[in-house]
């Protein structure tokens, strides 16, 4: 029998759209004209556009740069403009008119897996599943049970493709819950090609390994092995799905997953165990953006290091979303070799804690401040009495690209988590045994004021645009291989 085609603006309001929970931010500023401005545009980007603005796959970040400004304090009409400038460039959910015959179902979903011309189909069917199962249970069932991850499925880990995309878009669900973003997050997983399932040590528990690893620890063996040296020689012009087959090409895959299952997570994992794992991925990841310069060379931020640490910060919501141990671990063990893969990727650069350390901890925007009052205790053009991150917090809501508000949300956040986090406090920074060896040289000067450092890199960097610089842009250079540095014009004279 014929079924007609769901109506996908039906099907979405019948799925929250609402904001219910708080962002790990939550900044001044936020009110309750913001929240419905956001509820507002995240309904119509979802009823409206595609996950992809184009056949290539680039990803649209309209509801990302919405919820991300928003929880940053950003104003009702100033979130109305980021919308307005993003929108135009998004393509429509449905691609073409004969997508609309493409019904998603219960018996059939698996047979659309990889086709984008079925996004708008997943999105109805996956509305349908949470409205009738809750958020929880339809994520546990489409990506994390065994029958979402037989070979040719594989759920969890197109959730970790496509540079982490479906996993930051799900993230924004879980951390604001809002279970239309779940629905979009779930089918734009669907729609990607998985990673190969090498690097994937497993989702099933086994005994702990003879040694238990740190991130860090993790980290070095990475940069240890000859196995995983970048493939020679380096080419300035490869695409990121170039470096990625590189990357896993000549048993560096079975390396990957060999040394990911030193880092032990078990299918018991408790709570705690859960916030300290968190600990080390968003230490780790900063560091990977943030300290993998060349002294005496301008700071380079690489693109996709850069998505490391805006993934990060969605480890935790996604994990508390989860009813079992089981599916917390299954999640971090898929997301551990992602952040190795990437790293290769970019030609595995080396974390430089003495470099990061070497730059400003009391990071200004390029602009004279007022004369204080002679009344005033304190003089904020003094060093001695400056907070750096009100200025950071006002100055990055103005930039236009979405991921400088993304990954300045992860380091603020970072701050108020672990800022206080003495020399040598840093998880990792000490390899196990009796003696203080460092995991990487110079871990034991790293301290909270990393946060701050990469925040203010990244904003000179990119750009105070709020002021009158010009925006700067993202490294593609994959930085890692030494000839990526041979440009004259990176040299500081």
């Amino acid at each position: 029998m014929l079924r007609a085609p769901r109506s996908f603006t039906t099907t979405m309001s019948r799925v929250s759209c609402q904001i219910t929970r708080s962002g790990q931010v939550y900044a001044l500023g936020i009110t309750y004209a913001s929240k419905k401005k956001t509820e507002e545009l995240l309904l119509k980007d979802a009823e409206g556009h595609h996950c992809f603005i184009n056949p290539t796959g680039f990803h649209n970040h309209l509801s990302h740069h919405l919820l991300v400004a928003y929880d940053l304090g950003a104003s009702a009409g100033h979130l109305q403009k980021i919308y307005d400038n993003e929108a135009k460039d998004q393509r429509p959910r449905i691609l073409e008119e004969k997508d609309k015959s493409i019904i998603v179902d219960k018996d059939n979903w698996a047979q659309y897996l990889g086709n984008h011309h079925a996004y708008s189909s997943f999105v109805d069917f996956f509305s349908e599943e949470i409205k009738a199962l809750g958020v929880s249970e339809t994520l546990e069932k489409y990506v994390f049970e065994e029958e979402a991850n037989k070979k040719g499925i594989d759920m969890l880990t197109r959730v970790v493709s496509g540079a982490v995309h479906p996993f930051i878009q799900i993230g924004y669900g879980a951390e604001f819950g809002n279970d239309m973003l779940i629905a979009t997050g779930i089918a734009q997983a669907a729609v990607h090609v998985p990673l190969t399932g090498t690097i994937f040590y497993g989702k099933i528990d086994t005994s702990p390994p003879s040694e238990t690893i740190s991130l860090l620890e993790l980290l070095r063996r990475v940069y240890g092995s000859h196995i995983l040296a970048p493939p020679l020689p380096y080419d300035p012009k490869a695409f990121i799905s170039a470096r990625m087959r590189g990357a896993l090409a000549d048993g560096r895959a079975e390396e990957i997953a060999r040394l990911c299952s030193l880092y032990h997570i078990s299918d018991t994992i408790t709570d705690a165990e859960v916030n300290a794992k968190v600990e080390e991925i968003i230490w780790t990841t900063v560091l990977l953006m943030s300290a993998t310069g060349r002294p005496e060379r301008h700071p380079r931020l690489d693109f996709f290091l850069m998505h490391l640490v805006t993934s990060s910060l969605f480890v935790r919501p996604l994990v508390g979303m989860l009813s079992k141990p089981k599916y917390k671990a299954a999640l971090l063990r898929t997301y551990i070799p992602v952040i190795i893969l990437i790293t290769l990727s970019r030609g595995r650069p080396r974390i430089d804690p003495v470099l990061v350390m070497s730059y400003t901890d009391v990071p200004r925007p390029p602009v004279r401040l007022h004369t204080p009052s002679s009344s005033a205790l304190g003089n904020p053009g003094n060093d001695v009495y400056y907070n750096p991150w009100p200025a950071m917090e006002e100055g990055v809501r103005y930039h236009p690209d979405s991921h400088v508000l993304k990954a300045m949300r992860t380091l603020m956040h970072g701050t108020k988590m672990y800022g206080t986090t003495p020399p040598g406090g840093v998880p990792g920074t000490f390899r196990d045994g009796e003696g203080k060896e460092e995991t990487h040289k110079g871990m034991a000067q790293l301290d909270g004021t990393l946060f701050v450092r990469a925040a203010g890199i990244m904003m000179n960097h990119m750009g105070w645009l709020g002021v009158g610089q010009d925006p700067g842009e993202w490294d593609r250079s994959a930085l890692g291989w030494d000839a990526a540095w041979e440009s004259e014009d990176q040299l500081i004279l």
